[in-house]
C-alpha cells in the first residue's frame, strides 16, 4: 500500500499550495474562535464550534481526496469565511474601534489565508487536475459522450 503523505507530494504545486493553506486557514479559524473567546468569553458555544470544527475536517477530508465536486464547495465555502472575516472587520473598525488590534491581525490572516487557498484552487493548473478526475459521462455502448458536440 502506498503511503498518503507520499502521494501528496505528487500532486501539482498548485494542488500541494491550495491544501496546505486550506489547512492552516481552518486551524487559523479555530484559533480566532478561542481568541474571540478570550476578549469576549462565552461568545461561542461548544455546539458551534463542534459543527465549525466538522464542517472544516470534512471539507479538508473530501478536498484531500482530490473529489472535484469538493473543490467547488471548498471554494464556496472559503469566499463565505472571506465575506465573513470582512464583515468582522468593517464592523470593528467602524463602530467598535480598534480596541484589539491582534483580533485584527488575526482577521487578515483569515482572509489571506483562505484568500490565496481559493486563488490556487482556482488557477488553471489545478482546475484542470480535479477536472480530469471527473467520471466522465458514457453512452450505453461504453463510449465517452463529448457535451460540446451540438446536436
Amino acid at each position: 500500500m502506498q503511503n498518503k503523505l507520499l502521494v501528496f507530494y505528487e500532486y501539482p504545486v498548485g494542488v500541494r499550495y491550495a491544501l496546505g493553506l486550506l489547512i492552516g486557514g481552518w486551524i487559523s479559524v479555530y484559533a480566532f474562535m478561542y481568541h474571540i473567546n478570550i476578549f469576549f468569553p462565552e461568545r461561542f458555544t461548544s455546539a458551534l464550534v463542534l459543527r465549525n470544527l466538522i464542517v472544516g475536517i470534512g471539507i479538508c477530508y473530501c478536498v484531500f481526496r482530490i473529489k472535484p465536486w469538493a473543490r467547488k464547495l471548498c471554494i464556496f465555502f472559503n469566499l463565505g469565511i472571506i465575506c465573513i472575516n470582512l464583515l468582522f472587520l468593517a464592523i470593528r473598525l467602524s463602530s467598535v474601534g480598534m480596541e484589539s488590534p491582534s483580533l485584527i491581525l488575526h482577521a487578515l490572516l483569515n482572509i489571506v489565508l483562505f484568500g490565496l487557498s481559493t486563488y490556487y484552487l482556482l488557477i488553471k493548473e489545478t482546475s484542470g487536475y480535479f477536472k480530469a478526475l471527473e467520471p466522465k459521462k458514457v453512452d450505453e455502448f461504453g463510449r465517452e459522450i463529448d457535451e460540446n458536440i451540438n446536436s
